[in-house]
């Protein structure tokens, strides 16, 4: 199991994505999508340029599918970040992310999919002191670091689904962007 951390620039709907109870990370943070695994953990964190205070916990979610980018879109085609048609040339309507970033996002050659997560967004919480190592410092993103939350994280987000319920608790932060 690894345990993937990074700071969200931006909450608009399009990374992650969650739609009937499905979250999908399919565009964005290339490096997470190739090397994650099903039962790997991805954890969203605010980045400091998003004016919440102190970093907050936007999402915990645990992978529970990872597809190629060119098979989404044959199988989630209504979803708002399914933004490059099967042969990976970006749709007309993609509306949700910046038009130069097409090399980045194809880089990351799979889609990440959650039906198992917390999606705080506009209702964020602090993050718990026991995983406040988790956050990175910079841009990009933390996997190798947080080994040492291997055994503390699955149990925190079974207290978190407890406490406050699992799949999509808040809304997305920001207004969407388009190009």
């Amino acid at each position: 199991m690894t345990i993937y951390s990074y700071k969200l620039t931006t909450d608009n709907g399009s990374a992650p994505c969650i739609q009937n109870n499905l979250l999908s990370l399919a565009i964005c943070k290339p490096k997470i999508r190739k090397t994650a695994n099903i039962n790997d953990y991805i954890v969203g964190i605010s980045a400091n340029s998003m004016n919440l205070g102190e970093n907050k916990l936007l999402y915990i979610a645990c992978i529970t599918n990872k597809i190629l980018l060119q098979d989404y879109c044959k199988l989630h085609s209504n979803r708002k970040d399914c933004i490059y048609n099967n042969k990976l040339c970006r749709l007309k309507n993609a509306k949700y992310h910046s038009c130069k970033d097409k090399k980045r996002d194809l880089s990351g050659l799979y889609v990440l999919l959650s039906s198992d997560f917390i999606f705080f967004g506009s209702r964020n919480i602090t993050i718990p002191n026991i995983i406040k190592d988790i956050i990175p410092k910079y841009q990009g993103h933390l996997s190798r670091k947080n080994i040492q939350f291997n055994n503390i994280l699955p149990n925190l987000f079974i207290e978190l689904k407890n406490k406050y319920g699992k799949g999509k608790i808040g809304n997305h932060i920001n207004l969407i962007k388009t190009c």
